[in-house]
């Protein structure tokens, strides 16, 4: 079986980058929602994180292009209320200015400057950076969605046009987001040590978002694989979903999704709720506060495990879009 070939790596990083950054922003957010004293430097290099990932995840989309000064003309994306592309258009730049804004507001120096400057941000600076937060993860969340709506409404590829791809891909951006928040706060722990309290709460929600994933995973493969495989639609969407189970992109699919995407981020999210915290004010905390924080390998590992597992799921997907002879159906459902 041919793999798709029309859309080629560009927008497959794309749909990881934008998905990535739009969960990123959502768990930075929040983190600072329920605490904006605490991991204040986690939830700024997040946002910045977010924010610098689905503007490269757009600037690869815009590569795509057979001729790349073609995306001077994108502005037409803006006007037509019609379609996803204007939806896509609006919610990515809208984000975009919230993660940005919410960025440089976390920013220490930065909010100094505004505070000392300005004696009206400096009395509502937490509600100002509560407004922001509460659009971000609204539109992060739309971003999340539209990048599995965007192959949705591609046309001609049964593989794509469920609406359970973009609750898939929405589900794997939350998870790849809190991925990336944990790969920040282990890189700033020499600087800042993650509060057992966060750790645990990213923790519970690699638990629930890797089981909500499989369901999802599960029953959009399923639905695939049940497909009338006697009409031309039904066929391509079967031989779309067997590449993964048994075909040629199966052992990436096993290997790089459903083992190191999936299956190593829950154990080692399951090992690091069921570790015992040590008592507190014992010798061995105590010590441990003095000493070089360590890094925390699980996490990583079950983090690193995730980022993979999202982005081959992006490129699999793109891979196994098998286009359908929509016209053959058509007739086919005319004569019967």
């Amino acid at each position: 079986m041919e793999l798709q070939s029309v859309w080629g790596w560009q927008p497959a990083l794309y749909l990881f980058l934008g998905g990535m950054g739009a969960g990123a922003f959502i768990m930075a957010a929040i983190l600072y929602l329920k605490d904006r004293e605490r991991n204040a430097r986690i939830v700024c290099v997040s946002m910045w994180a977010a924010a610098i990932s689905l503007i490269v995840g757009l600037l690869l989309l815009l590569m795509e292009l057979v001729t790349p000064l073609r995306g001077l003309l994108m502005w037409q994306s803006f006007s037509h209320f019609t379609s996803w592309m204007t939806y896509g258009a609006w919610g990515a730049f809208g984000a975009i200015a919230a993660f940005g804004v919410s960025a440089l507001f976390a920013t220490p120096k930065v909010a100094a400057w505004l505070t000392g400057k300005c004696s009206w941000y400096a009395q509502h600076e937490h509600g100002v950076r509560k407004v922001f937060a509460v659009a971000g993860i609204v539109l992060g969340a739309f971003v999340a969605f539209y990048t599995g709506m965007l192959l949705m409404t591609a046309g001609s590829v049964p593989f794509w046009d469920t609406l359970l791809l973009p609750v898939l891909f929405t589900v794997s951006a939350f998870d790849t987001g809190v991925a990336l928040v944990e790969v920040v706060a282990i890189a700033l722990a020499k600087k800042e040590a993650i509060d057992h309290g966060t750790k645990r709460f990213m923790e519970k929600c690699v638990v629930v978002l890797v089981v909500l994933e499989v369901v999802v995973l599960a029953a959009f493969l399923g639905s695939m694989l049940l497909a009338d495989a006697s009409t031309p639609v039904g066929a391509a969407a079967a031989a779309s979903a067997g590449m993964f189970v048994s075909g040629q992109l199966a052992v990436w699919f096993w290997g790089l999704v459903a083992v190191l995407g999936l299956a190593l981020p829950l154990a080692m999210a399951v090992k690091g709720l069921l570790a015992k915290e040590e008592p507190a004010g014992s010798d061995a905390k105590a010590a441990a506060a003095d000493a070089k924080p360590a890094v925390d390998v699980p996490t990583l590992v079950g983090a690193a495990g995730a980022l993979v597992g999202g982005c081959a799921l992006r490129f699999l997907v793109l891979a196994a879009g098998i286009h359908a002879d929509v016209v053959a159906d058509t007739i086919m459902k005319m004569i019967g």
